[in-house]
Order: C-alpha cells, then structure tokens, then sequence
C-alpha cells in the first residue's frame, strides 16, 4: 500500500471510499490502518455507509473485521444483511416487470444499479439501489403501467413534468419494492438530450441481447452504458454537491472497466459522443479513476477526448478531479460560495436553464 500511496496521482492519504474503490478495480486489501484514526475514521465510515456501500465495505474489510470497533462490526454485518433482504425483493420486482415485458412483446432495456449489480458486481447486493429501472419505447409504456398497476402496484406521488424521462414511480403492495418506466434516460430539456448519443430510439436499437437470472432481456450496449454511468454521475453532482450516494457511479464505472475495458470498441464509443456533456463527463471519468487502480483506456481514446470534448478547460478539470478527491471520495464538505465547477455549469445555457425554466410553474424546484 506504500507504493500505492507514492504515486502523486492518488490522493495522500487515500480515503476510505478510494481504498474501497481501489479494492473493486484490483482486489487490493484494505489497509487496515484506515479505521486507527478515531477521529477522521468515523467521518469516513459514516460517509461510506451512507453511500449504500456498507456491504461492499463488510466484504472488502473481511480478513481485519476483527479490527473494527465493535460497534462498526455490528453495523456493517447489519447493513450487509438488510441489502441481501431488500435486493431480493428487487429480483422479484424486476423477474416480474420482465415476464410481463415477455408477454407484452416489449423490448425493455434494464437500466443502472438493477443491471450493473447482476451483470458486473461479485454480488448482486452490494451495488446500492432505490429502485427498479427499466427503459421501454414510449409507446408501450402506457399499457406496461395499467399491466403493473392491474398487477396491484400502486402509483406513488409524482409530479408530472412535460418531457420527464419516466414517470410516477410504481410501488409493489407487497414487497414495497419502486419500479420506475423510462421512456428516456435523461429529461428532454437536460443539455445530455442533445444530440443522438441517448436518444432513446438509437439506444434501444443499440441495446443487447442479455439475461437475467435466467430470464432473457436486454441491456445498454457498453460503450453506452460507460457514457451512461459518466454522464449521469456529473449530471448528479451538477444539480446538487458532492453526495455519499454519487459514489456508486465510479463503482459502476470500475467495475465496468475491469470486465469489458479491453474489449470496448472505444472508436465506435467516441464517434456516437455528439454530445459536449457526454464528451466531457467521459473525459472527466476515465482520466480521474485510474488514480483508483482502474486500468487507463488506450492513449489514442484520451488524446482523441481532449480534442473533441469543448466544456472543461485545463484549470476547470484539475479543480473537479481536486474536487473529487476532497469532497466525493474524502467526504468533506463543499464550504466555497460558489458550486462545484462541473460541466457547463458556468455556462449561459445552463444558467437560462437554471434560473429561469427551473421556476416555471410546470418544473420541479431547482436543485441547486
């Protein structure tokens, strides 16, 4: 681990969420002294589970959980046990969404942690979820929600926004399990809808054939499930600060490239990226994460995005992977008056978007 901490990429110390991250991109063990420092170990750990990844942590921290205080050993053994409970009730949910998809003849796309944690994880309860996402054509998203609904799921509180990528979220009566139909994978109005890189109708057609749990569906084909995970993990930290939660994207992402990384067809990737936001939250992604252990993607790839992308300048990019370090992964709070330079954030269209179609009646509050 001295090694590791050498290298002048890595945050020094690395933090808790790194070592955690560094241990899913290469299997290192933890090093055990993360939790002797009573003060700022606390912080972190606290930061780590409330991320949802308290599973993870258990697994990974296997062969010092002796060395834990008592109260942390308890605490993660429970929160290990309480997603092995809920993640099966999603298996169900999801089985289910998919048998009616089946029957309906609809070609439904399984999307984020309800994918990624079968497809990529070493176990499926270890990627932190909320809810069941599936993406279907919108026009047979309709008759997929009176199917659920006749089903006896019921319709949450929801409200309805012209040009939302889903709609109200369904909630099992039984398992109490939330699914949620998209028809996009991001709003209408958000700037990653530009272009054709998430147009719903090419990512569809894009997807792959795939099975889960033995039942056939599909899925995000890779290069599109990398933007996809990029980009929404920027859009995240966009519309609000550095959050616990945000940390499952870089999960995903790290395991991502361990399994596929050398496979990818990077140039099919770059030439569907006709989106700036995109471009930038790919560029942004695959040159912060090796810091992390993940194997960094072929040099042509990185001088190829640092041409094409046009948001993030070179000031700008060293203060969002600083950003990353500090405030995602070091789990210290954003104290500075102005916002995490993400994106296009200082940008004048997103600031129209921000301050002035955020406040129309219709529209959500706005989340910054």
């Amino acid at each position: 681990m001295n090694a590791m901490r050498s290298d002048p990429l890595r945050p020094h110390p690395l933090p808790l969420a790194g070592q955690l991250l560094l241990h899913a991109a290469t299997g290192a063990p933890l090093d055990p002294v993360w939790c002797r420092d009573e003060g700022d170990a606390a912080r972190q750990y606290e930061w780590v589970l409330e991320g949802g990844l308290g599973p993870l942590l258990h697994r990974a921290a296997q062969p010092h959980l002796d060395q834990l205080p008592p109260p942390w050993r308890t605490s993660l053994q429970s929160a290990d046990l309480t997603a092995r409970i809920t993640h099966a009730g999603r298996v169900e949910t999801a089985l289910e969404v998919v048998e009616l998809c089946a029957e309906r003849h609809i070609a439904a796309v399984l999307l984020k942690g309800i994918s990624v944690s079968e497809q990529l994880y070493p176990a499926e309860h270890l990627r932190p979820m909320t809810d069941v996402d599936v993406l279907v054509p919108q026009e047979a998203y309709a008759g997929l929600e009176q199917a659920l609904l006749r089903r006896g799921y019921e319709r949450l509180e929801h409200l309805a926004v012209p040009g939302h990528h889903h709609g109200a979220p369904l909630r099992h009566s039984r398992l109490r399990t939330v699914v949620e139909l998209h028809t996009g994978l991001f709003p209408h109005d958000s700037p990653l809808s530009e272009g054709s890189t998430f147009a719903p109708q090419r990512v569809l057609r894009q997807s792959v054939a795939s099975h889960y749990h033995g039942r056939p569906v599909r899925r995000l084909a890779t290069g599109d499930q990398l933007a996809y995970v990029a980009s929404s993990w920027f859009n995240d930290l966009t519309n609000g600060r550095p959050h616990p939660t945000f940390l499952a994207s870089a999960f995903d992402a790290a395991y991502l490239l361990a399994a596929e990384g050398r496979r990818l067809d990077w140039d099919g990737l770059l030439d569907a990226l006709d989106n700036d936001w995109a471009r930038a939250s790919v560029h942004l992604m695959v040159t912060y994460l090796p810091r992390y252990g993940v194997e960094p993607v072929p040099p042509a790839v990185l001088a190829r995005l640092a041409v094409e992308q046009r948001l993030v300048g070179p000031l700008q990019f060293r203060l969002i992977h600083r950003m990353l370090d500090r405030q995602q992964f070091g789990g210290r709070p954003w104290t500075h008056a102005l916002p995490p330079p993400m994106p296009g954030r200082y940008s004048l269209a997103h600031q129209i978007r921000k301050r002035v179609l955020s406040r129309l009646p219709w529209r959500e509050p706005a989340a910054l």
